[in-house]
């Protein structure tokens, strides 16, 4: 199998984890409380990425000068959590699922205004057909009520915020001590949280918190590898596969019967990301065709 099919493969199981995860929220989202499915859902991420630290002897916290961007990528990151986990446990899975695929969107805006990155025609195209396809998902019919949807895009907006200060990150420090300070940050900040109304899981609860663990930690494993195989470019099309599982799992695990409206907003945001697919490609020959030139 070439090294695109394996990037496409685990990006499609990237997709799959993190979908099964949100089915995993809505399991517990009733009898336990926010931060403790937290705690566990970031607990796995940092133990593995702190083995990751040890096996490359880098150094946790990175560089001093870095840590207030450190900090803020968290918080940001963090909040976007929050945000998806209450979704999650609110809303059909659809619709949460195409809601937070917009964060693409929400970085190319930031990255255009706080790293100077240029805005082009391919994403102002794709941009209004996410915008478009988050209208047709809080439509009026409301199959999901409109706050756990605006908390949804809530997630998408600090996601992106999270995701611009990694670009600013990315030549700074090693992608092993982003994540574990990210996830140290989150452990540390649930097992706070949670503490004053912590209850203690039964079997059938302890079973799906677990769960949390394992798919964010398959999903976040599948995604960093696919980028390791295949050109993010090339690869991150089918992260919006998410959208499909996340309906199909709403639908077998809570029977949720996904409304026409958000099939449709789902359409929309997968046409978006096949834009800026397109747009990224372009802009790939045109640079090696003037370094041919040159």
């Amino acid at each position: 199998m070439s090294r695109f099919g394996k990037g496409a493969l685990l990006m499609i199981l990237s997709a799959l984890g993190f979908s099964a995860m949100q089915i995993a929220i809505a399991k517990t989202a009733q009898g336990i409380p926010l931060f403790e499915q937290l705690f566990f859902r970031n607990l796995f991420a940092c133990i593995a990425a702190f083995v990751s630290l040890r096996r490359k002897n880098l150094a946790a916290f990175g560089k001093r000068e870095n840590r207030g961007l450190l900090v803020f990528r968290s918080a940001a990151g963090y909040a976007g959590m929050i945000a998806l986990f209450y979704a999650s446990g609110h809303a059909a899975q659809g619709d949460v699922a195409i809601i937070n695929k917009m964060s693409p969107f929400v970085v190319t805006v930031l990255a255009c205004l706080f790293l100077k990155e240029k805005f082009t025609a391919y994403q102002g195209v794709a941009l209004g057909l996410a915008f478009g396809g988050a209208l047709l998902v809080s439509n009026p019919t409301f199959q999901s009520h409109w706050f756990p949807v605006a908390v949804a895009f809530l997630s998408a907006v600090f996601s992106g915020v999270a995701y611009t200060a990694i670009g600013a990150l990315k030549n700074r420090e090693p992608p092993e001590v982003i994540v574990f300070f990210f996830s140290l940050f989150s452990t540390i900040a649930s097992g706070i949280a949670m503490l004053p109304q912590f209850k203690v899981p039964d079997a059938r609860e302890l079973a799906w918190l677990i769960c949390i663990g394992v798919f964010a930690f398959v999903g976040q494993i599948a995604l960093t590898q696919a980028y390791v195989h295949a050109p993010a470019a090339q690869v991150s099309i089918f992260n919006y596969s998410g959208i499909l599982f996340s309906m199909i799992l709403g639908n077998l695990f809570l029977g949720q019967v996904p409304a026409l409206s958000s099939a449709a907003g789902g359409v929309l945001v997968f046409l978006a990301g096949i834009v800026i697919l397109i747009g990224q490609r372009n802009a790939a020959h045109k640079n090696k065709r003037n370094e041919n030139i040159t």
